[in-house]
């Protein structure tokens, strides 16, 4: 199978108008004050489907957990961390208790593993933020959690997250980005086997050790419905007051012979669909805008392959080997 490398540092998004680096803090409205903005597309061609405001940036929520977790799966490979490495919840990633989900005190210690699991299918700050410090640590004693972020700027930049810009490390504090943003980062999370393994689980249990030594689980449930809709496998719903109700999935379906969009010649791809949902109201306009997406870019993208027109390069991201 063809696959398309998402380790770039040069992106053509010829469809959708580049937006310049943001910088600042967020002053605009809220989610309420917003209109939904959504994105679909089929990822192996880059083909894009649908898309409605593509390039507004806007309050991302907890879909930041999306970021902190690939820089972290990032900092696991390069470095060679074992996930059942022990992580010592800092003071710091429990000033949220709202999104504390796992009820973490600051000394209780969590593996790296079922961090992961929490931050990813859950919308829990804490585990976020307990990654986020050990993963900062490596790279500034005096500032883990200030050079984690720089971290997960430098990844965003690296694969064309023209505007966004994250401010913390999970929803809890108003990050910015578009949906062609968040699109590109679900494709970039989705590549990554432990990520997609992770957000395709509906349900993992989590052990805490308190600083008493004193062990407890907890069950932790996949907030995305769309699991069990149509081959989805990832990769996350969340939502919180700035940012609205919100959803990246994909779903697959077994490989096509098609024309390479970039040489004209045919070629053999995996068929995934990806589609970014931010800024619903509800929870149950989430699903039924992400649902409707799935069905409708499935058949429209067969139609497409059907046509045998693949000389519209203004409605493709492509992605550079």
């Amino acid at each position: 199978m063809k696959r398309l490398s998402l380790r770039i540092v040069g992106l053509v998004c010829a469809g959708l108008a580049l937006l310049s680096s943001c910088t600042g803090i967020f002053s605009g409205p809220m989610a309420a004050d917003m209109k939904p903005s959504y994105l679909a597309m089929e990822t192996n061609s880059g083909r894009i489907l649908y898309a409605s405001n593509p390039n507004e940036r806007r309050p991302i929520g907890m879909l930041a957990n999306i970021a902190t977790a690939v820089v972290v799966l990032d900092w696991v490979s390069s470095g060679n961390v074992s996930m059942e490495t022990q992580l010592t919840v800092p003071e710091s990633a429990c000033q949220w208790p709202a999104t504390n989900l796992l009820h973490l005190r600051p000394g209780d210690r969590i593996s790296l593993r079922d961090a992961l699991h929490s931050a990813i299918m859950w919308d829990d700050s804490a585990c976020a933020a307990t990654l986020a410090y050990a993963c900062g640590s490596t790279l500034s004693m005096m500032d883990p959690d200030g050079a984690f972020v720089a971290q997960m700027n430098r990844m965003a930049a690296a694969i064309g997250m023209n505007a966004t810009r994250f401010k913390g490390s999970n929803g809890s504090i108003v990050s910015l980005a578009s949906t062609r943003d968040l699109a590109l980062l679900g494709m970039y999370a989705i590549e990554k086997p432990q990520f997609k393994g992770i957000s395709s689980k509906k349900s993992h249990t989590a052990t805490i050790t308190n600083a008493y030594g004193q062990v407890r689980q907890a069950v932790i449930t996949n907030s995305n419905r769309l699991l069990a809709y149509d081959n989805v496998d990832g990769v996350r719903a969340a939502r919180s007051k700035s940012a609205g109700c919100c959803i990246i999935a994909t779903s697959t379906r077994t490989s096509v012979k098609m024309i390479d969009p970039r040489t004209g010649k045919p070629a053999t791809y995996g068929q995934r669909l990806l589609v970014v949902v931010a800024g619903a109201r509800t929870s149950e306009q989430r699903y039924k805008t992400a649902t409707n997406l799935l069905r409708d870019s499935w058949s429209t993208w067969e139609d497409w392959q059907r046509s045998n027109d693949f000389s519209n390069h203004s409605q493709f991201i492509i992605l550079p080997h």
